[in-house]
């Protein structure tokens, strides 16, 4: 076959043939090229293919509503600069070269051209050629924005008491063991407050479980006023017990802490009252112990009256008042 793509005049029939269906095959090969084109194109999911410099190569139309940035923008972009966390990006490119035969799947938080944060649910692999080596990187995503958020959603729910809004006694507990660890690694000190309300079941009684209901949300309050937040975790730790984890407090500040929520409770309702126990994480000393010596602290300002603070003192042994104020 000529240059021009003519079939020589001296062609036998045999290679008119298959000069024949060389063309055809041709023909059928780019056909099937523009129709995967146009499906990459088109396809609802992201697929961004990057060289090995990491520079976009190829954007397709999903890419384009995802992330903001028209075909001719992207193509030469960093793929970095999708990337919420370098570390991310980081992460997914050595575990592509762990596993060079497998695809790396991820969920991972990325940018926007409006800075816009988003989740993906993102397949990475290595794009080869003819040959089988390696010259890029093919992404493929979704976003997954909205199930991360029902998600993360669904995770709130799980460790919060409804009726207040503080931490549920299951979190409590994992709480207190990654306090407690942090406390041996640091070497902080760590305080536990446990609390219950004196003359809550007369109100319950007298004026109904809505009154109650109320008290109970009012006490959440008062703890979320107090708390240093992103540092101490309030919980209910059931009916009308409570518990406040102080990472960093010693009883001293502890102490202080206490008698701001107990003031707070007081003028909550005429009737009710709060007796509240402190203890002080030792190092080894288990979850449970710490409970326990709250709890006993709790009862023996409980049996001093109520409306009173004690405190676990390892020196004299178990619980002791302190002086009211």
């Amino acid at each position: 076959m000529s240059a021009s793509g003519e079939i020589p005049a001296d062609a036998g029939p045999a290679a008119r043939a298959e000069i024949e269906r060389l063309r055809g095959e041709l023909r059928r090969l780019r056909t099937e090229l523009r129709r995967l084109e146009g499906v990459v194109g088109q396809a609802g999911d992201v697929i961004v293919t990057a060289d090995l410099d990491g520079r976009v190569i190829d954007w397709n139309a999903g890419a384009a509503r995802l992330y903001g940035y028209a075909r001719d923008e992207a193509l030469g972009m960093d793929v970095s600069r999708l990337y919420h966390h370098a570390a991310t990006q980081r992460a997914m490119m050595r575990a592509l070269r762990e596993r060079p035969d497998e695809v790396v799947r991820r969920d991972v938080r990325v940018r926007t051209k409006a800075g816009e944060m988003r989740w993906v649910g993102l397949s990475l692999s290595w794009q080869r050629d003819e040959a089988g080596e390696i010259v890029g990187t093919i992404g493929v995503s979704h976003d997954v924005t909205e199930r991360k958020g029902l998600e993360a959603k669904l995770r709130r729910l799980s460790i919060t008491d409804q009726l207040t809004g503080l931490y549920n006694q299951s979190h409590f507990f994992h709480r207190l063991e990654i306090e407690k660890e942090r406390s041996r690694r640091l070497g902080h000190p760590l305080a536990l407050l446990l609390f219950d309300l004196d003359g809550f079941k007369e109100l319950n009684d007298t004026r109904g479980h809505l009154a109650g209901d109320e008290l109970l949300r009012g006490v959440g309050r008062a703890l979320f006023d107090n708390v240093r937040k992103e540092l101490d975790s309030a919980f209910r730790y059931g009916g009308d017990e409570f518990t406040v984890l102080l990472p960093g407090a010693n009883i001293g500040m502890a102490a202080r802490f206490a008698d701001r929520v107990r003031l707070r409770v007081a003028a909550l309702d005429e009737g009710v009252r709060a007796s509240m126990g402190i203890t002080a994480f030792l190092a080894r000393e288990p979850g449970q112990q710490l409970v326990a010596e709250a709890d006993q602290a709790m009862y023996t300002a409980k049996q001093a009256g109520g409306d009173r603070i004690a405190i676990h003192d390892p020196e004299q042994g178990g619980p002791r008042l302190l002086e009211s104020t």
